[in-house]
């Protein structure tokens, strides 16, 4: 996941996209523009939307004397619960009318929460200096809230890099403050011996680190032992440097921390980014739409495959009535044209097989001789064969039926019937002898 971190102090601006994978983490690149007169916030959001490639996840992170916090002790474990309710809890306790802040909330103890709030014009308007710079932030934060994931800090510990002081007690952030600059060691003293002097117990050590960070840890007359946060051998890769470390440490530990999902987020309400929300409308509505294309592509295919086979079916119906008028000329048409032509092809093939049917008619033909005029009709049920045919005479009938007795056994012989020209019509019938052929 790529995270582009804008971080706003009242001199400058700097940022830095790191693209986090797991427990790796790169550098993509960072830059830091100076505000003046001549420079304000819009133009540098300008410069920073010109310069986005990509798709990278916005946090920007506003300067800490823009929020303010309270320690609350709720009986709660859902930390969206006590977002949820932070606000009529400090109602009339802050001097902030709470319909115009904005509130979160840290986990700082057992059933103890750190509720920060922030006003809620002073958000709007650092989400409308980047929207119409076009690189409208999904996050708006501050650094320090992220501290605890400073690379290398101890559990235990104070935390100061000249603009903030925290406390930092079992990896949780208890306890915040912003620093103007005048005089950074004083405010330091100042507060951390307010914080002793109220029951609030100190870390044995402060740790310090940004551009005033050599500075701040040769400072006299703490009543803290002061240290430099070290770049760790581990993220050498990623800072390359200790003066690109000493910059850019805060802005990594923003990114662990919205990457861990712990960063407090001070859009929601009517703040809220919905611009994410109304890019995934969008792409739902065209999934949708691609979804439906194909089911209507789908069902219109199917439609007209049934119809190309409903045309098929129809034309091959025609082409079998066809076929039956021409075998059956003389016959009525039939309700079923395909079955009846499938039980004259099984009365064909009622005999052992149609070269046997063949042979039979092979053998009636030899035997006719000359004196048979024609057979127009032979019929083969099993093994009894009926024929029907003309003779020049009832001699040459009994001729043919002597000449079918090596064919047939048992041949009878029907009515002869004489004709004006002195030939005869005749029938017989017989059973094939096993074995003839």
């Amino acid at each position: 996941m790529e995270y582009l971190i804008i971080d706003i102090t009242e001199h400058q601006v700097t940022a830095a996209r790191f693209d986090i994978s797991g427990r790796s983490t790169t550098l993509g690149g960072a830059a830091t523009f100076l505000l003046d007169s001549e420079t304000g916030l819009a133009a540098v959001a300008v410069k920073i939307a010109g310069s986005i490639k990509g798709s990278p996840r916005m946090v920007v992170c506003l300067p800490p004397a823009l929020f303010a916090q309270r320690v609350v002790d709720l009986p709660l474990r859902d930390l969206r619960k006590v977002r949820e309710i932070l606000p009529a809890h400090l109602q009339g306790e802050i001097a902030l009318p709470v319909e115009e802040a904005v509130f979160d909330a840290l986990p700082a103890a057992e059933r103890s929460y750190l509720g920060l709030w922030a006003r809620r014009t002073e958000v709007a308007h650092a989400i409308d200096v980047f929207r119409e710079a076009g690189c409208e932030p999904q996050i708006i934060s501050s650094a320090v809230f992220a501290w605890p994931f400073l690379p290398g800090i101890p559990h235990d510990c104070a935390v100061c890099n000249g603009t903030a002081l925290a406390l930092i007690s079992g990896g949780r952030l208890v306890f915040v403050r912003a620093l103007d600059g005048a005089d950074t060691s004083q405010q330091l003293r100042a507060t951390l011996s307010a914080l002793e002097l109220g029951g609030t117990p100190l870390p044995q050590r402060l740790v310090v680190f940004g551009e005033q960070a050599e500075l701040m840890a040769v400072s006299e007359g703490l009543p803290l032992e002061s240290e430099q946060l070290q770049l760790p051998d581990e993220q050498a890769i990623v800072f390359r440097n200790e003066g690109t470390f000493q910059q850019l440490a805060g802005l990594y530990a923003v990114a662990r921390a919205c990457h861990a999902g712990a960063l407090p987020d001070f859009r929601r309400g009517d703040l809220a980014w919905t611009t994410g929300d109304a890019r995934l409308r969008r792409k739902l509505i065209l999934t949708a739409l691609l979804a439906a294309a194909a089911v209507v592509l789908l069902f219109v295919s199917k439609g007209l495959q049934l119809r190309a086979a409903r045309t098929d079916i129809a034309s091959l119906n025609v082409s079998i009535a066809s076929i039956y008028r021409e075998i059956f000329p003389t016959r009525t048409k039939a309700v079923d044209e395909l079955s009846e032509i499938k039980g004259e092809i099984r009365k064909l093939t009622g005999s052992e097989n149609s070269s046997f049917v063949l042979d039979v008619l092979k053998q009636l033909a030899e035997a006719k001789g000359t004196t048979i005029n024609g057979l127009f009709e032979a019929e083969l049920e099993g093994r009894t064969l009926r024929v029907k045919g003309d003779a020049r005479s009832a001699q040459s009938v009994n001729e043919f039926k002597t000449a079918l007795s090596g064919l047939m056994t048992t041949i009878e012989l029907g009515e002869i019937k004489s004709r004006t020209d002195g030939t005869v019509s005749f029938t017989l019938s017989g059973t094939l002898k096993e074995g003839a052929k």
